[in-house]
């Protein structure tokens, strides 16, 4: 007989601002590092802070795997938000462009990511040739 996989609520926004203070305590988790070593100890961060997390949490019980999946989702929400603000102001040249609901948690993810979420400014337009270099 094959065990049942029980699922669970989503993560209410209290629980997913407690899992964020307990990574932006935890430099291990923020580290960009993907070698052997700093992945283990990855791993057994992801235990603890799921040991933290379960202590304080006040409906059910979250696993690592579960924290990790939410992490990475987090993570890829607040690039998509910092994406589509770029191309808002982008397309409206700076000016009054789409209206785009602020979100606390994924500010605070935005600002733990840094320049993977928001890309880097290229001067002068990117490869784009200066008018005055211009030969016709």
């Amino acid at each position: 007989m094959e065990p049942q996989i029980i699922k669970n609520k989503p993560l209410s926004k209290d629980e997913s601002k407690a899992l964020l203070e307990l990574i932006e305590m935890s430099k291990i988790i923020i580290s960009k590092a993907t070698n052997a070593s700093s992945n283990k100890m990855k791993d057994k961060e992801w235990v603890r802070i799921a040991e933290q997390f379960n202590a304080t949490a006040t409906s059910c019980r979250r696993t690592p795997q579960q924290l990790r999946l939410k992490w990475e989702n987090l993570k890829k929400n607040a690039r998509k938000r910092c994406t589509k603000i770029r191309m808002n102001n982008i397309n409206t040249g700076g000016g009054v462009g789409e209206y785009i609901p602020p979100d606390e948690i994924l500010d605070r993810v935005t600002s733990l990511l840094g320049n993977t979420a928001s890309g880097l400014v290229v001067p002068y337009g990117g490869d784009r040739e200066p008018e005055h270099f211009v030969v016709m």
